[in-house]
């Protein structure tokens, strides 16, 4: 019965505890992780956050069908393998009807474990391919972190995850420039210092390093970068930018660079609940932005006045 998985996260989303049970007895010796939840809503959400290569989903969940939560997943995710799990054998209405709503396969309990292992491996493969030819679009190959158009993708999915789950969410927007004397001329006059190769490559490093799994990182502009982060409030939004800020300011040189002194600065927005204040994506990334830009004025105003440096968005 040997297939040569290629491991990976596979999300179990079933209210029946047996059958969550059962499928982790077959995945987890053949090298899976397996994330289980028990709701709709929970798949919804974790399909986003933890970022799987496959679902199995049951059909009938505590709160959602799971032909409509398959639906959404297509929507959101279109690349990620989803297995319909009924609990009868599989008739081919059932078949068609997880298949239009998405669905890559659909078996029954109990499953035959050779079959189920077969295939997951098959479909996380597919799934890897189609990640890694979306990478070289979506991905800046220097730096490992998201580009503009892989940041604008990747944010429309995780403000829909949070609209549906009513979750907080935050953005926070960095900027990093040469720091300035307290004459206010600085090394090399301020300025963008992120568009420099070795300040880029040491911004990557920072952030891969010290920022959440769950996080979403990647390039804004040439010279700022943003972090979207999930089930975030104002006050962790706020945490989580001071802290970035300082590893990135701390983060070691590699061997033989000798990049410049920076000065980090960031704005942040943060909603409580996505769902009751929609937002454009683009929007929230604009309004860090604009947060940002104050910072800015403030940290070159008043050189070295660390106070100043992350700033919250607030209307005028």
């Amino acid at each position: 019965m040997a297939t040569s998985s290629p491991g990976g996260l596979t999300l179990v989303a079933s209210g029946d505890e047996y059958s969550a049970r059962s499928l982790e007895t077959v995945l987890e010796p053949a090298g899976y992780r397996v994330l289980r939840v028990a709701t709709g809503a929970e798949a919804l959400e974790r399909a986003v956050s933890a970022r799987p290569d496959l679902v199995l989903l049951a059909t009938d969940l505590p709160d959602l069908n799971g032909l409509s939560v398959c639906g959404e997943l297509r929507q959101d995710l279109p690349d990620l393998p989803v297995i319909g799990m009924t609990a009868a054998p599989v008739t081919r209405g059932q078949r068609l009807a997880w298949l239009r709503a998405g669905a890559w396969d659909c078996l029954a309990f109990p499953v035959d474990a050779e079959e189920l292992l077969l295939k997951i491996d098959r479909y996380a493969r597919a799934k890897r391919r189609a990640d890694r030819a979306q990478e070289g679009v979506l991905v800046d190959s220097a730096t490992g972190l998201y580009n503009g158009g892989g940041l604008k993708r990747r944010a429309r999915e995780v403000v829909a995850a949070a609209v549906r789950a009513h979750a907080a969410l935050a953005c926070v927007v960095f900027g990093a420039d040469r720091r300035l004397s307290k004459r206010g001329a600085g090394e090399g006059g301020g300025g963008g210092a992120a568009a420099e190769p070795a300040v880029r490559d040491r911004l990557g490093a920072a952030l891969r390093s010290y920022a959440r799994e769950s996080d979403t990182i990647g390039w804004w502009s040439e010279v700022e970068f943003a972090v979207l982060a999930p089930g975030t409030d104002e006050e962790g939004a706020a945490r989580l930018a001071e802290r970035l800020a300082d590893a990135i300011e701390t983060a070691p040189p590699e061997p033989g660079v000798s990049p410049p002194a920076l000065d980090v600065c960031a704005g942040y927005v943060a909603l409580t609940d996505v769902h009751a204040t929609p937002v454009d994506p683009e929007e929230l990334f604009g309004r860090a932005g604009a947060a940002l830009q104050l910072a800015r004025t403030g940290v070159r105003g008043e050189a070295g006045a660390r106070g100043a440096r992350i700033r919250r968005f607030e209307r005028a």
